[in-house]
């Protein structure tokens, strides 16, 4: 799957795990074509819908205050 949200550089690319019975949708973020470990929460998100852009940015800003920390 394409980028959904983009927020200081860091990009939304959530992808999908196609089975025979359901659909599975994996959580993953980028910065400068890199994949950024993100806090546990954001990979809890559930795996059946996308988040919103406001939950992706408020990981973002959890990002952001360690790496600025």
């Amino acid at each position: 799957m394409d980028t959904v949200y983009s927020y200081l550089g860091y990009e939304y690319r959530p992808w999908d795990d196609v089975e025979e019975d359901n659909i599975k949708t994996f959580h993953e973020c980028y910065k400068n074509g890199q994949r950024v470990r993100m806090p546990r929460e954001f990979y809890n998100h559930s795996p059946y819908s996308l988040m919103t852009f406001e939950e992706f940015v408020g990981h973002i800003q959890t990002v952001e205050v360690f790496i600025q920390g």
